[in-house]
């Protein structure tokens, strides 16, 4: 199996460790902070380890896939993750000649269940990709379970050098996009759904250095229908306001 990671979407580990350990696996003590700065009655979060996979021209750390298309036809051996009731198949992937990690990680606020949950997928370059560069990749993601849909998608970057405009862009078929500018934060953009297709997209200006970038999605429970009785109540009200209007309008 691949091995679990840790991060935190939009934290820059230590330089001192970046040349032994990926960066994906240095977030645990950031993120799993996060839950100490939540009020004392309410509940931790609890970072669950995820999938990881490598790309690029370096050979990975021991014991990581190599990323690879995901296609149900021509190419049912490629890369997915699942985790908790999410699934993840890669599509097009468009590096060149850059290396680094492609991980999802899930961040519990409240369990049981997955309300307010994050699920995050994070590419991390390794060493930093320095512009210009431009390049892509992109999945679909799937709630597996029938009582969950999306609610909403963020999108974040790390940037270093000089802030010219390197931008990451987020395209979801069917919602506007999301992009990143030099680093930005952008969080709680609303999206709706059982799967989304996505399409990341980022250019790297010169004198900018592209470090990482993360897509973060919540869910929320699917609406249940309208229960019977009031059901029944609205339309018997709807009635006699109808009725009401009818009788004003003969008067």
């Amino acid at each position: 199996m691949s091995p679990s990671f840790l991060c935190k979407v939009g934290v820059k580990p230590g330089l001192a460790l970046r040349s032994t350990i990926p960066k994906l696996l240095l977030g645990a003590v950031v993120l799993g902070g996060a839950g100490s700065l939540l009020s004392a009655g309410a509940a931790q979060a609890v970072i669950v380890p995820g999938n990881l996979c490598w790309f690029g021209v370096a050979a990975g750390p021991a014991g990581t896939p190599q990323c690879a298309t995901y296609d149900a036809v021509t190419s049912p051996g490629g890369t997915q993750f699942t985790l908790a009731d999410k699934l993840v198949n890669l599509g097009a992937l468009t590096f060149g000649a850059k290396s680094g990690t492609l991980g999802f990680q899930w961040t519990q606020i409240s369990p049981p269940g997955f309300e307010q949950d994050q699920f995050s997928l994070q590419l991390d370059f390794n060493p930093d990709s320095e512009g210009p560069y431009t390049g892509q990749f992109d999945y679909d993601i799937s709630v597996l379970d029938p009582n969950y849909e999306f609610a909403t998608a963020e999108l974040d970057s790390i940037v270093s050098g000089v802030p010219v405009g390197t931008t990451v862009t987020k395209k979801i078929f069917g919602f506007a996009d999301i992009v990143s500018t030099d680093g930005s934060n952008e969080t709680g953009v609303p999206v709706n759904g059982k799967v989304l297709k996505v399409q990341n997209i980022w250019d790297v200006k010169t004198s900018s250095v592209l470090n990482s970038f993360g897509d973060t999605y919540t869910q929320d429970k699917v609406p249940g229908p309208l229960p019977l009785l009031g059901a029944g109540i609205a339309f018997g009200f709807s009635r006699k306001l109808r009725r009401r209007i009818s009788t004003s309008a003969q008067a």
